[in-house]
């Protein structure tokens, strides 16, 4: 677990000073885009008969593929003066919690 301060000194580029900046934490800052060029061309290659070749294969079951146990966390920051908001991205942890 890690503690991160409510408040924390950091450099503002809009100001060009250090401030004291309020934090918190981001939710997931992107919705789903379309599907990848890798998904495109398999959607592509499955229409009509016949076999696929790499297409026609199974995917990797779940017990082949291992899931990662910890996420990165992403925090707003927010600058007293200007009001600007923007993300800092933190390192990988399992939980997070918010000191004052």
């Amino acid at each position: 677990m890690v503690k991160i301060p409510e408040v924390m000194n950091k450099y503002c580029p809009s100001c060009g000073k250090h401030q004291s900046m309020k934090v918190k934490q981001e939710k997931s800052a992107r919705r789903k885009g379309g599907l990848s060029a890798m998904a495109r061309r398999e959607k592509r290659k499955r229409r009509g008969y016949g076999n696929k070749g790499r297409y026609s294969k199974r995917p990797v079951t779940q017990t082949k593929m291992a899931s990662k146990t910890s996420k990165k966390v992403d925090l707003r920051l927010t600058c007293p003066d200007c009001n600007k908001k923007w993300v800092l991205s933190y390192p990988r942890t399992k939980r997070v919690e918010f000191a004052k």
